[in-house]
Protein backbone atom coordinates (compact mmCIF):
# COMPACT_ATOMS: atom_id res chain seq x y z
CA UNK A 1 0.00 0.00 0.00
CA UNK A 2 1.36 3.43 -0.94
CA UNK A 3 2.04 5.89 1.86
CA UNK A 4 0.49 9.33 1.76
CA UNK A 5 2.83 12.30 1.82
CA UNK A 6 1.68 13.15 5.33
CA UNK A 7 2.53 9.66 6.60
CA UNK A 8 5.89 9.81 4.91
CA UNK A 9 6.65 13.18 6.50
CA UNK A 10 5.67 11.93 9.96
CA UNK A 11 7.89 8.89 9.60
CA UNK A 12 10.74 11.02 8.28
CA UNK A 13 10.43 13.44 11.19
CA UNK A 14 10.35 10.56 13.75
CA UNK A 15 13.46 9.01 12.24
CA UNK A 16 15.25 12.33 12.23
CA UNK A 17 14.37 13.10 15.83
CA UNK A 18 15.30 9.60 16.99
CA UNK A 19 18.73 9.73 15.33
CA UNK A 20 19.86 13.00 16.93
CA UNK A 21 20.03 14.32 20.39
CA UNK A 22 17.53 16.97 21.35
CA UNK A 23 19.99 19.81 20.79
CA UNK A 24 21.34 18.41 17.50
CA UNK A 25 17.85 17.72 16.21
CA UNK A 26 16.73 21.22 17.04
CA UNK A 27 19.66 22.68 15.18
CA UNK A 28 19.32 20.26 12.21
CA UNK A 29 15.57 20.45 11.75
CA UNK A 30 14.77 24.02 12.63
CA UNK A 31 13.94 26.24 9.73
CA UNK A 32 16.52 28.93 9.07
CA UNK A 33 13.76 31.52 9.49
CA UNK A 34 13.38 30.71 13.19
CA UNK A 35 16.06 31.29 15.71
CA UNK A 36 17.53 28.14 17.29
CA UNK A 37 16.59 27.35 20.91
CA UNK A 38 19.00 26.43 23.52
CA UNK A 39 19.28 23.08 25.16
CA UNK A 40 17.80 24.60 28.31
CA UNK A 41 14.30 24.60 26.88
CA UNK A 42 13.81 21.32 24.97
CA UNK A 43 10.02 21.59 25.25
CA UNK A 44 10.02 24.86 23.35
CA UNK A 45 12.26 23.29 20.72
CA UNK A 46 9.90 20.34 20.41
CA UNK A 47 6.92 22.70 20.19
CA UNK A 48 8.73 24.70 17.51
CA UNK A 49 9.40 21.44 15.64
CA UNK A 50 5.71 20.61 15.81
CA UNK A 51 4.88 24.04 14.36
CA UNK A 52 7.48 23.60 11.65
CA UNK A 53 6.17 20.11 10.85
CA UNK A 54 2.63 21.46 10.68
CA UNK A 55 3.82 24.24 8.38
CA UNK A 56 5.68 21.73 6.19
CA UNK A 57 2.65 19.46 6.15
CA UNK A 58 0.49 22.42 5.13
CA UNK A 59 2.96 23.34 2.40
CA UNK A 60 3.07 19.73 1.21
CA UNK A 61 -0.72 19.55 1.25
CA UNK A 62 -0.96 22.83 -0.69
CA UNK A 63 1.63 21.60 -3.15
CA UNK A 64 -0.20 18.28 -3.50
CA UNK A 65 -3.52 20.11 -3.96
CA UNK A 66 -1.99 22.30 -6.66
CA UNK A 67 -0.53 19.27 -8.40
CA UNK A 68 -3.84 17.42 -8.07
CA UNK A 69 -5.73 20.38 -9.54
CA UNK A 70 -3.19 20.66 -12.35
CA UNK A 71 -3.41 16.93 -13.01
CA UNK A 72 -7.21 17.10 -13.08
CA UNK A 73 -7.08 20.07 -15.47
CA UNK A 74 -4.64 18.23 -17.72
CA UNK A 75 -6.79 15.10 -17.55
CA UNK A 76 -9.90 17.09 -18.50
CA UNK A 77 -8.04 18.73 -21.37
CA UNK A 78 -6.75 15.36 -22.52
CA UNK A 79 -10.25 13.89 -22.34
CA UNK A 80 -11.62 16.79 -24.39
CA UNK A 81 -8.86 16.38 -26.94
CA UNK A 82 -9.57 12.65 -27.08
CA UNK A 83 -13.27 13.34 -27.61
CA UNK A 84 -12.44 15.76 -30.42
CA UNK A 85 -10.04 13.24 -31.94
CA UNK A 86 -12.65 10.49 -31.59
CA UNK A 87 -15.23 12.69 -33.31
CA UNK A 88 -12.75 13.35 -36.11
CA UNK A 89 -12.01 9.64 -36.43
CA UNK A 90 -15.73 8.85 -36.55
CA UNK A 91 -16.28 11.58 -39.13
CA UNK A 92 -13.37 10.33 -41.22
CA UNK A 93 -14.67 6.78 -40.91
CA UNK A 94 -18.09 7.92 -42.07
CA UNK A 95 -16.55 9.76 -45.03
CA UNK A 96 -14.45 6.68 -45.83
CA UNK A 97 -17.49 4.40 -45.74
CA UNK A 98 -19.42 6.81 -47.95
CA UNK A 99 -16.52 6.96 -50.39
CA UNK A 100 -16.23 3.17 -50.42
CA UNK A 101 -19.95 2.88 -51.12
CA UNK A 102 -19.69 5.39 -53.97
CA UNK A 103 -16.63 3.61 -55.36
CA UNK A 104 -18.51 0.29 -55.22
CA UNK A 105 -21.49 1.82 -57.02
CA UNK A 106 -19.23 3.38 -59.65
CA UNK A 107 -17.39 0.09 -60.07
CA UNK A 108 -20.69 -1.73 -60.56
CA UNK A 109 -21.83 0.89 -63.08
CA UNK A 110 -18.49 0.66 -64.88
CA UNK A 111 -18.79 -3.13 -65.11
CA UNK A 112 -22.30 -2.75 -66.50
CA UNK A 113 -21.05 -0.18 -69.02
CA UNK A 114 -18.22 -2.53 -70.03
CA UNK A 115 -20.74 -5.34 -70.57
CA UNK A 116 -22.92 -3.02 -72.69
CA UNK A 117 -19.85 -1.96 -74.68
CA UNK A 118 -18.86 -5.61 -75.22
CA UNK A 119 -22.41 -6.48 -76.29
CA UNK A 120 -22.53 -3.48 -78.60
CA UNK A 121 -19.15 -4.38 -80.11
CA UNK A 122 -20.35 -7.95 -80.62
CA UNK A 123 -23.56 -6.72 -82.24
CA UNK A 124 -21.60 -4.32 -84.43
CA UNK A 125 -19.29 -7.13 -85.54
CA UNK A 126 -22.30 -9.33 -86.31
CA UNK A 127 -24.01 -6.46 -88.14
CA UNK A 128 -20.83 -5.74 -90.13
CA UNK A 129 -20.61 -9.42 -91.05
CA UNK A 130 -24.26 -9.38 -92.13
CA UNK A 131 -23.66 -6.17 -94.08
CA UNK A 132 -20.63 -7.70 -95.80
CA UNK A 133 -22.65 -10.80 -96.66
CA UNK A 134 -25.53 -8.64 -97.89
CA UNK A 135 -23.12 -6.56 -100.01
CA UNK A 136 -21.67 -9.74 -101.49
CA UNK A 137 -25.18 -11.04 -102.23
CA UNK A 138 -26.16 -7.69 -103.71
CA UNK A 139 -23.04 -7.72 -105.87
CA UNK A 140 -23.79 -11.27 -106.95
CA UNK A 141 -27.43 -10.37 -107.60
CA UNK A 142 -26.40 -7.29 -109.59
CA UNK A 143 -23.98 -9.38 -111.63
CA UNK A 144 -26.72 -11.94 -112.30
CA UNK A 145 -29.15 -9.19 -113.18
CA UNK A 146 -26.64 -7.72 -115.65
CA UNK A 147 -26.04 -11.16 -117.11
CA UNK A 148 -29.81 -11.76 -117.33
CA UNK A 149 -30.30 -8.37 -118.96
CA UNK A 150 -27.54 -9.09 -121.48
CA UNK A 151 -29.08 -12.48 -122.18
CA UNK A 152 -32.50 -10.86 -122.64
CA UNK A 153 -31.02 -8.32 -125.04
CA UNK A 154 -29.39 -11.10 -127.03
CA UNK A 155 -32.67 -13.03 -127.08
CA UNK A 156 -34.53 -9.92 -128.28
CA UNK A 157 -31.93 -9.32 -130.93
CA UNK A 158 -32.07 -12.93 -131.99
CA UNK A 159 -35.86 -12.77 -132.16
CA UNK A 160 -35.70 -9.66 -134.30
CA UNK A 161 -33.09 -10.93 -136.62
CA UNK A 162 -34.10 -14.53 -136.87
CA UNK A 163 -37.87 -14.51 -136.66
CA UNK A 164 -39.17 -11.10 -137.69
CA UNK A 165 -36.99 -10.76 -140.73
CA UNK A 166 -38.17 -14.09 -142.03
CA UNK A 167 -41.86 -13.32 -141.77
CA UNK A 168 -43.19 -12.39 -145.26
CA UNK A 169 -45.34 -9.30 -145.62
CA UNK A 170 -44.37 -7.82 -142.29
CA UNK A 171 -45.55 -4.26 -142.12
CA UNK A 172 -42.75 -3.31 -139.90
CA UNK A 173 -40.23 -4.36 -142.44
CA UNK A 174 -41.96 -2.40 -145.21
CA UNK A 175 -42.01 0.64 -142.99
CA UNK A 176 -38.34 0.28 -142.45
CA UNK A 177 -37.56 -0.09 -146.14
CA UNK A 178 -39.40 3.02 -147.02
Amino acid sequence: MEKSQTDWLREYMRDRIANYSAVDSVEGILDSRRPPYSAKNPGAAALDLVYQAAEIIGDVDNYAAEKQARAETLAKQAIEKLKIADDRVRSAESVRLTAETEIKELSDRLQEAEKVIEQTASRMAATEAQLSTAEQRAGTAELRANEAEDALKRIEEAIRTQILEKIPGDSRRAGRAA
